[in-house]
């Protein structure tokens, strides 16, 4: 992984300070007190509020937000470079930033915007996820003067710096609907591995004023590109799988506001022709999908 040291400002070692010290001592010189050197403070985005005063219409206001929360390099349509700082390697490295999702959606009888803001990190290793910024933010009240002075922007809530996808790119962000009262986010990542691929499915709902992932399982599964295959199936040897998961949000029946998701698998596993079909059920008691291991599986197992 390369890592930048662009902010890091480098000091001069102590003992180049003591001579230093020592040489305006000898010159009859006051010598001023040495300052133990702050550590480093690398630059970093608008921290988090949970309101923004924003005027205009629709766009104007969220624009507003996202240049508070990102700078003034942030837009609407389109990406723009940024610099973010990894805490981990404690570094400010590149980045590409981009809004990847925005609907307007009616819960309990409020407008709500549900955002995503994707950032693909440009110098980030081949393992190396991307990251998404999901927020729901609403209107709050406006004053007397209505539209002339700007009224308050809520964040009602967010998730920040998930980790999505691989080669630091993190993949599809689109909205979803799991529930009449249920929006969702939906993310789509996928990961190229050794012998093979995978895609993941993950959903990410609103339930009371916060978001939560609520699934995640398999969208895809193949070992296609083992060293045996040679990228043509017909070399492969009879433990080869490639399957497709198809989703039908089922609108019908919710549990605790949820509908039922039936996930049907098509393809060819190690036994022969796939045809599996799965039915997850929202279970209250853990606020999630149960979500069987077959759509978990990394290979052949449990198909």
């Amino acid at each position: 992984m390369t890592m930048t040291t662009t902010g890091i400002h480098r000091t001069a070692p102590p003992a180049c300070i003591a001579l230093a010290v020592a040489l305006l001592a000898g010159c009859g010189k006051e010598v001023p007190a040495v300052q133990e050197t702050a550590k480093p403070r690398l630059d970093t985005t608008a921290p988090i509020v949970e309101t923004v005063m924003a005027g205009g219409d629709a766009d104007a206001r969220l624009l507003t937000f996202l240049h508070q929360r990102y700078g003034a390099r942030a837009r609407l349509d389109g990406a723009w470079k940024d610099r973010w700082e990894d805490t981990e390697v404690v570094a400010m490295r590149p980045v590409e930033r981009a809004v990847c999702a925005r609907h307007n959606v009616t819960v309990d009888d409020q407008a709500h915007t549900l955002l995503a803001v994707c950032q693909t990190i440009e110098d980030a290793a081949t393992v190396e996820p991307g990251r998404v910024d999901l927020f729901v933010l609403r209107d709050g009240e406006r004053g007397v003067a209505g539209d002339s002075q700007p009224w308050p922007l809520l964040v009602v809530d967010q998730r920040l710096q998930v980790n999505a996808g691989s080669d630091g790119v993190p993949g599809t962000v689109q909205v979803a609907t799991l529930g009449p009262q249920r929006p969702a986010f939906h993310l789509t990542q996928r990961w190229n591995g050794r012998g093979g691929s995978l895609v993941d499915r993950s959903y990410v709902a609103l339930h009371s004023n916060r978001l939560r992932e609520v699934a995640r399982y398999r969208d895809h599964l193949d070992n296609l590109t083992r060293y045996d295959c040679d990228s043509d199936p017909d070399d492969c040897d009879g433990t080869v799988f490639n399957i497709d998961f198809n989703t039908t949000v089922e609108q019908q029946a919710p549990v605790d506001g949820y509908w039922p998701i039936t996930v049907r698998g098509r393809g060819q596993d190690c036994a022969g022709a796939a045809h599996e079909f799965h039915q997850l059920m929202f279970d209250p008691a853990t606020r999630a999908y149960q979500v069987p291991e077959a759509l978990q599986r990394d290979d052949c197992g449990g198909s």
